[in-house]
């Protein structure tokens, strides 16, 4: 069921799905708890799922005013907060999305259980800065549909398939200052450093298709934390929204090795 709350701030739509240990899903730039639709009906059977659309995106308030990764991050804080949820937490955190659930980790070590991050994006090239400016103010002032070419095409290329229809739809109708501020945000990921006291199991999944992510960055993300656990997937820069199923084939074992340590 969809519902919304006011936390730091703004009003965020969110869904609580299944029974069980809480698994929170983060999604990624462009966005929104629909992105997670594949995936939630099986992680429900064993979690209690909580997914929402951060500030700006989907059914979430669209407010006016810059904001970077920090606040996307007490933005959550603040939803697990509202909503009364039991930690430990399990998070699951698409491209920038993963970077705010390692952040979170970092925040609170002891409330997150395990973090499984796709196709991460855990830094930014400085060489790529006036690019992702230049796209961020294209996109505000002429709409989602300008950048298209340098955005989605490039996640997601156009394969024919419905699945990539609705995304593509959904994508579309993002409010464009949002995601502009979403995709300036991503000028402050530089999380890399956090990466080394992480505690808690971390599975990290490369797309082997992914353009923007590409495989060798997620193995040398996976490198800098201990006991790691990496997996590659047939699939471009969205995963749960591409291949959900190949994304459960990977998901699954790493929740099950989670959940009978946590039972020990």
């Amino acid at each position: 069921m969809l519902d919304w709350v006011e936390v730091n701030g703004v009003s965020l739509r969110y869904a609580l799905e299944g029974e069980g240990p809480v698994l929170v899903l983060v999604h990624e730039i462009g966005g929104s708890l629909e992105s997670w639709d594949g995936v939630v009906p099986e992680l429900a059977r064993r979690f209690r799922v909580l997914r929402y659309d951060q500030r700006g995106a989907g059914g979430s308030e669209k407010p006016r005013q810059p904001f970077g990764l920090k606040t996307l991050v007490e933005d959550l804080d603040a939803l697990l907060a509202a909503l009364s949820l039991p930690a430990p937490f399990h998070l699951v955190g698409a491209a920038m999305g993963a970077a705010q659930a390692v952040m979170l980790a970092a925040r609170r070590p002891r409330q997150v259980a395990s973090l499984a991050l796709l196709n991460p994006a855990l830094e930014v090239d400085p060489a790529r800065a006036g690019l992702m400016r230049e796209r961020a103010r294209r996109t505000e002032e002429q709409g989602l549909r300008a950048t298209l070419a340098m955005t989605l095409d490039r996640s997601w290329p156009p394969d024919g398939s419905e699945a990539r229809a609705r995304y593509r739809g959904r994508y579309l109708a993002n409010d464009p200052y949002g995601f502009a501020r979403q995709n300036e945000a991503l000028l402050d990921v530089a999380v890399e450093g956090l990466l080394g006291g992480l505690t808690c199991p971390v599975l990290l999944l490369a797309g082997t298709r992914d353009a923007v992510r590409p495989p060798q960055l997620v193995r040398r993300a996976a490198q800098l934390i201990p006991g790691s656990r990496l997996v590659e997937a047939d699939a471009a820069h969205f995963t749960a929204a591409e291949a959900p199923a190949a994304l459960l084939r990977h998901l699954r074992p790493f929740h099950d090795d989670v959940l009978a340590q946590d039972r020990r």
